[in-house]
C-alpha cells in the first residue's frame, strides 16, 4: 500500500509541477483527484494499528478547515456583528455568508483539503527510512528537471513550455512555469536538499580520506569524489536557473537558505573543513557560469529595483497598503478564503486599470481571506514545524533523519522570506511541494527517541 502512496504522489507532483506549475485548473485537478483518492485508499486499505501508530498533529489543520467551512456556511444575520462581517447581508434574507465569494472559497477550500492530504500521506510514508530517500531523489529529480528546462529557455531563447509558446517573461528562465518568481519558488525549495546531499558525501569522502595515502589513492580512483562532485554540479544547475529567473527575492532567499544550511550544519556533526571545501566549490562553479554565460540582464533587474518604487501609488506596496484596509474591515475571520480578487476592488487605489488577483505577499493576503485567526493558525503552524526542524536537527541520532531536517530548515526559510513579497504558496504546485517538506520535517523531527544509536550514513 505504501509503494502505491510513494509513486502516486510522486507522479501527482511531478505532473502540477510540469503542468504550469498547476495553475490550469484543469491539470492540477488531475492531481488533486490522485492526492484525495490516495488519501481515501489508504484509510479504506490500512489497519487500524497502523493508522493509531501514526502520531499526526490535527488541531490545527481541523481548526482551520472548520474556519473555512464557517465562512461558506449561511449564518442567521444576527451573528454578523459578533462574527466582525460587515458585508454580503443581503436585504431581506435572514442568513449570511461571512465569505463574499463563497464558490472561490469552497474551491480553494478543495485545494486546502489536497495540500492536506499530501501531506498526512508523507507521514507513514516517511517511516519507512528508504522510501523516504526514494521521495527525496524525486524531489530533487523534479527541480533538476526544471532548472536544466530554464536554463535551456534563458541560453537558446526557446521560450516555450512544451507546445505552449510563452506571451510573458520571455526573456527570463521561467522552466514550465508562467511566472519567474514561482519558478524560482520551487527551486530555493529543493536547493537545500541538493547542497545537504553535497555536505553528506563530503562527510563520506573525508571519513574515506583518513585512512591515509593508500584511502587518499582509493578516493581518486573510486566514486566518493565522482558523487562529491555530481551534487555539487547539480547545485550549482540549480543555483544558475535561479540566478537566470531574474528573480530578485528568489535569489536573495535561495541565498539566504543556505547561510541556514552551512550555519546550522556548523552546529551538528559536519566538519568545518568539508563545509568550506563544499561552499567554496559552489560558489566558484556558480561564479563560472555566471562569468560564462553573463551577469548583466541579472544586475541590470536588481538596479531597476530603485525606479520600481519611486512612482508612488504603481508598486506592490500600494497593494499591500490596500490590503490592510481589507484586513481592517474583517479583522478575525477575513473576506473568504480565496475571495482577495472579489473584495480588493472595493479597497483598490493603484494600478486601475489591471486585475490585481493577488496581494504579492502571502502573509497579508491570507489574514486578508482568513483574518486574524486564520492566519494564526496557518502561519502559526509552518513557524513551529520549522522551529522544530531547527531545534531538533542535533537531536535526531539517524544520520539521514538529521540531513532531511536541515534541508527541510532551509527549504521553509527560504519559501518563507520570499512570501513577504510574492503569492508562492497560493500557487498550487509550490504550495503541494511545500506541504510535503513540512511532513518531511515533521516526521524527521520525530525520529528522536526512535532511532537505534550508532547509526551509519
Amino acid at each position: 500500500m505504501l509503494r502505491i502512496v510513494e509513486v502516486g504522489l510522486t507522479l501527482a507532483l511531478s505532473f502540477a509541477v510540469l503542468a504550469f506549475g498547476g495553475t490550469a485548473p484543469p491539470f492540477f485537478a488531475v492531481t488533486q483527484i490522485v492526492v484525495l483518492s490516495l488519501g481515501i485508499l489508504f484509510l479504506l486499505a490500512s489497519p487500524r494499528s497502523r493508522l493509531a501508530s501514526i502520531h499526526v498533529p490535527v488541531l490545527a489543520p481541523l481548526l482551520l478547515i472548520i474556519l473555512v467551512l464557517l465562512q461558506i456556511l449561511p449564518l442567521p444575520a444576527s451573528l454578523q456583528p459578533l462574527l466582525g462581517a460587515a458585508h454580503n447581508g443581503l436585504p431581506g434574507r435572514p442568513y449570511f455568508t461571512v465569505s463574499i465569494a463563497p464558490y472561490e472559497t469552497a474551491s480553494q477550500l478543495l485545494l486546502l483539503v489536497t495540500y492536506l492530504t499530501a501531506f498526512y500521506l508523507i507521514l507513514p510514508l516517511c517511516q519507512d527510512r528508504n522510501a523516504k530517500k526514494r521521495f527525496v531523489f524525486a524531489l530533487v529529480a523534479v527541480g533538476m528537471f526544471e532548472a536544466s528546462y530554464g536554463l535551456l529557455q534563458y541560453l537558446t531563447g526557446w521560450q516555450q513550455i512544451f507546445g505552449y509558446v510563452k506571451k510573458y517573461y520571455v526573456d527570463d528562465a521561467t522552466g514550465t512555469y508562467i511566472n519567474r518568481n514561482h519558478f524560482a519558488g520551487l527551486l530555493e525549495m529543493i536547493l537545500p536538499f541538493v547542497v545537504v546531499l553535497a555536505l553528506r558525501q563530503a562527510r563520506v569522502l573525508r571519513r574515506v580520506m583518513l585512512g591515509g595515502v593508500a584511502s587518499i589513492r582509493r578516493v581518486l580512483s573510486g566514486m566518493e569524489l565522482v558523487l562529491l562532485m555530481l551534487w555539487l554540479f547539480l547545485a550549482t544547475t540549480l543555483f544558475a536557473a535561479l540566478m537566470f529567473s531574474r528573480s530578485r527575492m528568489g535569489i536573495i532567499s535561495a541565498i539566504v537558505s543556505l547561510i541556514v544550511v552551512l550555519v546550522l550544519a556548523g552546529t551538528s556533526s559536519f566538519p568545518a573543513r568539508s563545509r568550506a571545501i563544499v561552499a567554496a566549490l559552489f560558489f566558484l562553479g556558480v561564479l563560472g557560469l555566471v562569468v560564462w554565460i553573463g551577469s548583466d540582464p541579472v544586475i541590470i533587474r536588481f538596479e531597476s529595483l530603485g525606479q520600481e518604487y519611486v512612482q508612488s501609488g504603481q508598486n506592490r506596496i500600494s497593494i499591500w497598503r490596500d490590503t490592510l484596509k481589507l484586513i481592517h474591515q474583517n479583522p478575525l475571520f477575513g473576506t473568504g478564503l480565496g475571495s482577495f480578487p472579489v473584495a480588493y476592488p472595493s479597497v483598490q487605489t493603484s494600478f486601475l486599470t489591471l486585475f490585481v488577483d493577488h496581494a504579492h505577499c502571502d502573509y497579508l493576503e491570507v489574514v486578508s481571506d482568513l483574518g486574524f485567526t486564520g492566519g494564526i493558525l496557518l502561519f502559526g503552524s509552518i513557524f513551529w514545524i520549522l522551529a522544530r526542524a531547527i531545534s531538533r536537527h542535533n537531536e535526531v541520532e539517524e544520520r539521514f533523519d538529521k540531513d532531511v531536517l536541515l534541508a527541510c530548515a532551509g527549504s521553509i526559510a527560504a519559501i518563507l522570506l520570499h512570501s513577504m513579497v510574492d503569492f508562492n504558496l497560493h500557487i498550487p504546485a509550490n504550495a503541494l511541494v511545500f506541504s510535503v517538506i513540512l511532513a518531511l520535517a515533521c516526521s524527521s523531527a520525530r525520529q528522536v527517541k526512535m532511532s537505534p544509536k550508532g547509526s551509519n550514513i
